[in-house]
């Protein structure tokens, strides 16, 4: 019976398969898992870039691809350029650093992608079933806007004006920019007879 393959790429060796080099493919096997769990690897962007990712056939030398990482710093120096970062399609996920002077979108070959900015991260899960890469935690809204909890979720407000404050009038409304101005004196004296 031949060894099969984890989602991994490991090498499931079959009873009595591999005499001589068992050892050695298992340790191969940890290096992989480790690799896969707690990994960095730095890859300078130049252009679209495919990660290096394969099934240990028989080898017994390890070999670090960066696909098999758990986090991935982008670096290089793209300006402002838009690149694709392929993915593995297996079931996995990654921290995605990006340092790279430009915006990475990151996909495992599918239309559902995620875009990281440069001088941004992001956590991504691979899903093979729709060949599709989802943000695990991602910012909300675009450019200029301001990022708050919303029941759970990222919710953002937009910054458009200057001299506005974050203001919100109670439970019932959602955070807005408002005019800031200052205490009236509606305000003042209504303090001075509370406070003093």
């Amino acid at each position: 019976m031949a060894s099969t393959f984890s989602n991994l790429g490991l090498n499931l060796q079959a009873t009595g398969e591999n005499s001589g080099t068992w050892g050695e493919l298992t340790n191969v096997n940890l290096q992989e898992i480790d690799n896969a769990i707690s990994g960095v690897v730095t890859i300078t962007l130049t252009g679209n870039t495919t990660l290096a990712f394969t099934s240990n056939a028989t080898s017994t030398t390890f070999t670090d691809e960066a696909g098999r990482n758990k986090t991935i710093i982008l670096s290089g120096s793209l300006s402002a350029t838009t690149v694709t970062v392929s993915v593995p399609n297996i079931e996995k996920d990654y921290v995605i650093i990006n340092n790279s002077g430009g915006t990475a979108i990151i996909s495992s070959g599918g239309s559902t992608t995620v875009t990281v900015k440069t001088g941004s991260k992001n956590y991504v899960i691979v899903n093979p079933a729709t060949t599709s890469v989802i943000a695990a935690v991602g910012p909300a809204g675009s450019d200029a806007e301001i990022q708050f909890n919303n029941s759970g979720a990222f919710g953002s407000i937009t910054n458009t004006t200057a001299g506005f404050i974050l203001t919100s009038n109670g439970t019932t409304s959602t955070p807005s920019f408002q005019v800031n101005n200052g205490i009236t004196a509606g305000k003042s004296i209504a303090l001075t007879l509370v406070f003093g």
